[in-house]
C-alpha cells in the first residue's frame, strides 16, 4: 500500500498538471472583476468660507428627541449649503437653554461617512462674537447624539445629503428615501 501512495505522488508530481499550475489556471480563468484601486477619485473637501451668524429670523427650531428638555436646536436653513462637489451640508446650529444660554456653530455634516466639523462657533454675548479655530477637523458622529438625528431625520437620505430646497421645503423628521441629492 506505502508503495503504491508513494507510486501516486511521484506521478502526480511529474504530471504536466502540477498544483501550482492549478492555482495558475484558477487565476487566469476564474471569477474576476473590472475594479482597478489605481482609478479611485480620493474625496476632497472644498475650501469652505465661514458665513456671518445667523440671524434671528433665519433660525428654524427643530424638534430634537436627544436633547435634554431644556434644550432647544435651531438651524439656519436659509443659508444652508450642499455642495454638489464633496457633498458637504454646511449651515448654522444654535443651542439654547431655558436659562437663556446660546451657543452656535457653523457645521458640515458628511452623509457618507456620519462626521461632522465645526467651521466656527458663535455667540453674541461675548465679546468676540464669532470664532474661528485654527484646526479643526473631522469627526464621527456619535450615535444617540443630536447630531445623528440630524443626519438620520433632517439632512440626509441614506449616505446621501437631500438638496437644500427639500430641506428648506420640508425640514421634517424621516424624509423618506426618495429625497436625496443625486451626486451626478
Amino acid at each position: 500500500m506505502a508503495v503504491r501512495m508513494l507510486f501516486l505522488a511521484v506521478l502526480w508530481a511529474l504530471s504536466p498538471f502540477s498544483m501550482a499550475e492549478e492555482i495558475d489556471l484558477i487565476e487566469r480563468f476564474g471569477p474576476q472583476s473590472d475594479y482597478d484601486p489605481n482609478l479611485e477619485i480620493p474625496w476632497l473637501e472644498l475650501e469652505t468660507r465661514v458665513t456671518n451668524p445667523p440671524r434671528e429670523e433665519d433660525l428654524k427650531e427643530l424638534p430634537m428627541d436627544s436633547l435634554p428638555p431644556n434644550l432647544k436646536l435651531y438651524a439656519d436653513f436659509t443659508n444652508l449649503v450642499v455642495d454638489k462637489s464633496d457633498l458637504v451640508t454646511r449651515t448654522w446650529f444654535v443651542v439654547r437653554s431655558s436659562q437663556g444660554a446660546y451657543n452656535g456653530t457653523y457645521e458640515g455634516i458628511r452623509c457618507a461617512t456620519k462626521e461632522y466639523k465645526v467651521y466656527a462657533y458663535a455667540n453674541p454675548t461675548r465679546n468676540k462674537e464669532l470664532r474661528v479655530p485654527k484646526f479643526s477637523s473631522w469627526r464621527e458622529i456619535k450615535a444617540n447624539s443630536y447630531r445623528a438625528e440630524l443626519v438620520a431625520d433632517y439632512l440626509c437620505a441614506e449616505s446621501l445629503p437631500r438638496s437644500p430646497d427639500q430641506i428648506r421645503a420640508t425640514p421634517v423628521k424621516n424624509p423618506g428615501a426618495s429625497q436625496y441629492l443625486y451626486p451626478f
